[in-house]
């Protein structure tokens, strides 16, 4: 199974085209989408090739007073046949955490897009977001896989014991509250691994060169802050694919410039998945 989850920078249905175009040319069985722009939904399943697209905008009443950002929800896609079930987190900004009941093939299982709130915009409610998504996932069993652009980590370190979050347990500005490592970080409180340290567990010779390369992280590059026309900006993986013991992995690429090329600023993110019942 093919898994792609991409930031589309709510962009308009000129750009969508290119988007979908790119997301049917990566052939994803499921596509775990950010903001999304409810204007171009329609012209971006056409494009992609989709069978189905769920919007969180959708499945929330919108506030007479919602920031214009509330519109820039979450949105999850994919071929065969619609999910059975799907709904959101009960957190402060409910349209960027969907989660739905996918089916492939014989295999069942959850499947979710988040995006987390900037915290230079929204301050501690990142960190709540965050920590709701976490407990949420602490409880659940079940095969389930969620894409997001987390808006972190700070320091993508090659060791997860050395990662660091923008809003880390213990920080000034939290003012006591939890950190959002407890989603992101080694402080997690669920069993879900990020796909691409579950991938470089398995190939040490990667891990070794990518420890010579950039000890510091981070691992790849799907966004760049501070960017502008003639600086690049600061390299981050702030875009992820988490996934429960279920599944194995089997490949996974940051497709950056194809991203940019699209009309993004987000890379991506594609993982091949073989599902294992068995692993652990």
């Amino acid at each position: 199974m093919r898994v792609v989850s991409w930031n589309l920078a709510y962009r308009g249905v000129a750009a969508t085209k290119n988007q979908g175009a790119l997301l049917r040319d990566l052939t994803a069985d499921v596509i775990l989408l950010q903001e999304v722009n409810p204007n171009s939904t329609e012209a971006l399943q056409r494009a992609a090739g989709a069978d189905w697209l769920i919007r969180a905008v959708d499945l929330r009443l919108a506030m007479p007073d919602d920031r214009p950002a509330r519109r820039r929800g979450v949105a999850l896609a994919g071929q065969g046949p619609p999910p059975q079930a799907s709904w959101l987190l009960e957190c402060p900004l409910p349209e960027r955490a969907l989660f739905a009941e996918v089916t492939n093939g014989d295999v069942v299982f959850t499947a979710g897009a988040y995006h987390a709130p900037p915290g230079v915009n929204w301050g501690l409610v990142k960190p709540r977001q965050a920590n709701t998504c976490a407990s949420w996932l602490a409880t659940q069993a079940g095969p389930i896989l969620f894409g997001a652009d987390a808006n972190t980590p700070l320091v993508d370190a090659i060791d997860f014991a050395d990662t660091r979050t923008h809003w880390h347990t213990g920080d000034r500005h939290l003012q006591g509250e939890p950190g959002d490592d407890r989603l992101w970080g080694p402080a997690k409180v669920h069993v879900l691994d990020d796909a691409l340290r579950r991938w470089l567990n398995e190939r040490p010779e990667t891990t070794a060169a990518l420890r010579q390369a950039v000890p510091h992280g981070p691992l790849a590059i799907t966004h760049r802050t501070g960017r502008r026309k003639k600086y690049a900006g600061t390299g981050r993986r702030f875009d992820s694919v988490w996934i429960s013991h279920h599944w194995k992995v089997r490949k996974i690429q940051h497709l950056y410039d194809e991203g940019l090329a699209a009309g993004s600023d987000h890379a991506p993110v594609v993982v091949d998945l073989d599902f294992a019942p068995e692993a652990t």
